[in-house]
């Protein structure tokens, strides 16, 4: 499997889905910023010790600042044997461009 690039509006039609499990992995000081609707925080330092918690089975979207670090979370997972693995691209910074909804962390 190959990790997906999903744009903003693609990523915002897809929050409703149960089957989403939507991860910002920005550091804990980027929140201020703002979050994802839905999303859960994990930094991405920390995402190799709690990886094994996401539940199996869900489409998992990675999110950071601009798009850069969600593609090393996403390609952690794959490695890991996730089976269907997307980041945002462009990252918050693209969504908030697209005049899309941010919520206080």
């Amino acid at each position: 499997m190959s990790l997906k690039h999903l744009t903003p509006d693609e990523l915002h039609s897809q929050l409703n889905d149960p089957a989403l499990l939507l991860v910002d992995i920005r550091n804990d000081h980027e929140l201020v910023s703002g979050i994802l609707p839905g999303a859960i925080h994990v930094p991405l330092g920390q995402l190799t010790a709690v990886f094994d918690q996401f539940p199996p089975h869900k489409k998992i979207v990675f999110y950071c600042r601009s798009g850069v670090r969600s593609i090393s979370a996403g390609e952690f997972a794959l490695a890991q044997g996730s089976a269907d693995v997307s980041h945002l691209a462009g990252g918050i910074l693209a969504w908030a461009g697209a005049g899309l909804p941010i919520q206080a962390a």
